[in-house]
């Protein structure tokens, strides 16, 4: 016998729970970490905050849901969710700030396209609560990404020219220009893209 729609909906806010928690983890431990770094704290205190609001919202809907099962799943769903997480975000972080920084955002994106999967699966079983709510983390999640991007390119050229490397910090504007030019061509480009993919699979 399948599971109901409810069951199913609740499987992927566990999943998300236990991703979130993980992250909140890694990005505490960042916070305590990068004190010589007051530039990048200031980015990212906004986007811890906005992970802790995440995971009151998941627990909240949760609570609404009456979903008694879900908390038990969570525990279940988070070793394997944190066991993939584990395996992007370092907590240990022993790297160097840039591929710190590329653990969170790979980890961003990981939770950008499981709110994705969260968001389709209830708007496709009827649950505008949970659509929302997904909507409204996968927002917050590509506006992290993006900020992501500006301060990435600025974070490694800073480590190579504090590892005694000739850095060139002119070009930084030159790496800003190419992000941003990648993301607007694939947003011209995408909407025609989609469509043509999207009615092959019909």
């Amino acid at each position: 016998m399948g599971r109901d729609k409810n069951e199913a909906i609740n499987s992927y806010i566990s999943d998300m729970l236990a991703l979130e928690d993980h992250i909140e983890n890694a990005i505490r431990g960042q916070l305590s970490d990068l004190s010589d770094y007051p530039d990048v704290l200031a980015e990212l205190r906004p986007l811890h905050r906005t992970v802790e609001h995440h995971i009151a919202d998941l627990r909240g809907l949760s609570d609404r849901r009456h979903a008694g099962g879900v908390a038990e799943s969570v525990k279940r769903a988070g070793s394997v969710v944190a066991g993939v997480a584990a395996g992007i975000i370092d907590l240990v972080r022993t790297e160097g700030l840039p591929k710190n920084l590329r653990d969170d955002y790979t980890a961003f994106s990981l939770a950008s396209i499981g709110y994705v999967m969260l968001h389709t699966t209830a708007l496709t079983l009827d649950d505008a609560e949970v659509a929302d709510l997904a909507q409204q983390h996968f927002t917050d999640y590509a506006r992290a990404v993006m900020r992501l991007h500006n301060v990435i390119p600025a974070a490694v050229i800073r480590y190579l020219r504090e590892d005694g490397l000739p850095v060139r910090e002119d070009v930084l504007p030159q790496v800003e220009r190419t992000i941003e030019e990648a993301w607007s061509s694939q947003a011209q480009n995408e909407p025609r893209a989609t469509e043509t993919s999207a009615a092959k699979n019909l």
